[in-house]
């Protein structure tokens, strides 16, 4: 039971705020996150720099799609674009979501959090069908050199809950109601646009008016 009551708590979380606060904001318009995830989240936008903020399901295939992409546009921009992921875990559509979630969350404890995250996204195939997904994601940890008892303790602790919860609500108040949802300078990027081709775009468009 003590396994399950993260998960339980997250999703409290979501319905708490999808039912209150995104009916309360709906109408806003949406602006940058400022309160970063420890992994490397957002920053306020500098001379010259583009910000993309990316709300986001572990075991949803779109997300699966969007990471290379990502990752091409990270290594073709390097400084001049500061990536941000926030975890969006849809459990009433993917199983596992807020398990890899909180795997995730749990390595960024101990600095990896992009080294799991890259791992998640690029063996999605592998384990996203699965029955029991913790002897993955353990694997995944000894994989990428994380301490395994303080993994096994934080992957269903209160930080990490803490972590996924507080993306969940910001996500809920900005009106993300699907994965991924993708904001760039804090404006919400139409899916039509996550191509490479789209999103560079999207990032040359901002930085032509931010040189």
């Amino acid at each position: 039971m003590k396994r399950y009551l993260p998960f339980v708590i997250i999703a409290a979380v979501l319905v708490a705020a999808v039912g209150g606060g995104y009916m309360m904001f709906r109408s806003a318009q949406p602006q940058s996150p400022t309160t970063p995830t420890p992994a490397g989240g957002s920053v306020a936008t500098s001379k010259g720099v583009v910000t993309i903020d990316e709300y986001g399901d572990y075991q949803c295939p779109p997300c699966g799609a969007l990471h290379p992409i990502i990752k091409t546009l990270k290594g073709e921009y390097g400084d001049r674009i500061q990536f941000a992921f926030h975890h969006f875990p849809l459990p009433q559509l993917h199983s596992h979501a807020l398990e890899a979630s909180s795997a995730a969350a749990a390595a960024g404890l101990q600095g990896k959090f992009w080294e799991m995250h890259n791992l998640l996204y690029e063996k999605q195939s592998e384990w996203s069908e699965v029955g029991d997904f913790r002897p993955i994601v353990l694997e995944f940890a000894r994989k990428i050199g994380l301490d395994l008892p303080r993994f096994t303790r934080d992957i269903d602790g209160i930080q990490v809950v803490t972590v996924i919860s507080e993306d969940m609500q910001r996500g809920a108040l900005l009106g993300v109601n699907g994965t991924p949802t993708v904001f760039i300078n804090g404006q919400l990027i139409h899916s039509d646009n996550f191509s490479t081709e789209g999103l560079r775009k999207e990032i040359n468009r901002r930085l032509s008016v931010n040189p």
